[in-house]
Parts: structure tokens; sequence; C-alpha cells
């Protein structure tokens, strides 16, 4: 026995009004787009594939139905809990904000993937656009749900999402308002701190050995760049950081002789002005 469908004309009154409200969601749609433009280098610059995406791991990581996961190029977001690691502070917020764009759309992303493909824990890298056009990366970033996140070779649209990024911090959105999230004295550090932080201090000094180039706040930091990453800077910058003050970003991790973070990229270790250095 075959399913019967039955089919019912709505009156006038109810196609009117389905019609009205679809017209007011499209032009809604529409203006959140004009609203928001990308700026200059935020368009993708193809697209390489059409997905449905079928769960939200976090704002950032998505799995497709598929079962593909697909890692968003440009932006870090807060962690969602996990066994015992709690939930970090708008990780939620983040993850919710994707889910609702997405089913706006529904569900479906396009894509641009990086020069490099993907990540060593096998997820798909790519740029990603809802079905509006707009950038994930840019959505988040702007509503302060994310924070920059630059990992050669995929750089494309680095400089953009930074913009978007200042503009979300010096409105003081989202995870801009919480303490974590503000700069950090290099030299006030403690010795047990560990993850994600944006830290700011006077470059002591450089040394380079056969394998990395370390550059020492003052204090117990260094950055550490793999001398396979120094092609990602430009012939004099890090000599220039000397006696300077430096905003670092990236995630803190205990060493032998102190506290360490991670740098691949200008992006993550950038002069400070004196006007807002102090």
């Amino acid at each position: 026995m075959s399913l019967q469908r039955y089919t019912r004309r709505a009156p006038e009154s109810g196609a009117l009004f389905a019609f009205c409200s679809l017209l007011l969601v499209s032009q809604l749609l529409l203006a959140r787009v004009e609203s928001h433009p990308l700026p200059q280098g935020c368009q993708p610059a193809r697209i390489d594939e059409r997905v449905q995406v079928s769960y939200v791991y976090d704002g950032d990581t998505v799995k497709l139905s598929d079962g593909r996961r697909v890692r968003f190029i440009g932006i870090n977001t807060p962690e969602m809990g996990h066994h015992e690691i709690l939930t970090q502070p708008y990780a939620e917020a983040a993850r919710t904000s994707l889910q609702e764009a997405l089913e706006a759309g529904g569900d479906m992303l396009s894509l641009q993937y990086g020069s490099e493909r993907k990540d060593h824990y096998g997820r798909l890298l790519a740029h990603a656009y809802l079905g509006n056009g707009e950038s994930v990366a840019a959505l988040l970033l702007r509503e302060g749900h994310a924070t920059t996140l630059v990992v050669p070779p995929n750089t494309a649209s680095a400089d953009c999402y930074q913009q978007i990024e200042n503009e979300a911090r010096s409105a003081g959105r989202g995870l801009w308002q919480l303490a974590d999230y503000q700069p950090q004295s290099a030299d006030s550090l403690p010795d047990d701190a560990r993850g994600f932080r944006i830290v700011r201090g006077r470059v002591a000094g450089i040394h380079r050995t056969r394998h990395q180039v370390r550059v020492a706040l003052e204090g117990t930091l260094v950055a550490r760049i793999s001398i396979n990453d120094l092609a990602n800077f430009e012939q004099g910058y890090l000599e220039k950081l000397v006696s300077r003050t430096v905003e670092l970003r990236g995630w803190i991790k205990p060493e032998k002789d102190g506290l360490g973070i991670r740098v691949r990229h200008p992006a993550a270790l950038t002069l400070v002005s004196e006007s807002s250095s102090h």
C-alpha cells in the first residue's frame, strides 16, 4: 500500500501571507549582505564545491552530509567542552550564530579550499560562504565570536579578516569584553599560564639556532619561529623588533626555561604603535 498524498488549496489570504513572509525573509537576507559588504580581499577567488552541513561542532568546524569534516580557514573560535574540559566563554554563542546562519540558507555552504587542503587531523581546510554569499569567517569575526588565525600556507584573506577583527575588538563585541582576551604584559605572566593569550612586551633579544629563531620578550616568554617558517617573514622584519614593543598571540606552552609560543606568520607577532602601547 503506497502512501497517499493529500493536497489542499490554501486560501488566497494564506497564500498571500506565505508570499509576503517569503519576500520579507529574502529582503532581510539581502539587507544582511548589503549592510555588511565584504572588505577588499575577503571575496572568494573561486568556489570549489557546494556542500551540505549535517552537524556543527563549534564555530569553526562542521561535519558535512557525506561525513567529511571542514575546518574554516582564517579564524579560531572558543572550544566547546568535552570529557573533563569545560566549554569556553562564547563557544556556545559562536556555534549558535553559525547554526542559525546555516539554517537560513538550507544548511548549504560554498567552499574555497586552501593551498593546503587538509590538516593533520584529516579535516578539509576551506574558506566558507553562506547561502547569501556572506563569509562565515567575516560573520563570526564581526560578531566578536572568533579571533583571526593565520596558518601558512593558507594566508589568503588574512588582511581582510584582521580588519574585521580590529573593528570588533575596538567596539568590544563578544569575547573582546573578556579579561582573557585583553593584552597581558609579558613580564607579568604567571609561570602556569597556558592556552590562547594575547601578550604585549618589549623584545629583549633574538637568538638564532640551526633549527629556529627565538624572539625573547622581557620576562620568560619566548616566541619560537621554525627555520621552515622564516620564509613567511620579510627579510629584516625580526631584527627591527629588538627593543620595540610587540603584540604576540598564540597558545602558550611550558618550556624547559620558561614559557613559549610558536609563531608561523607575522600576523602573530606585530609591532605596537607608541600611542597604543601605554
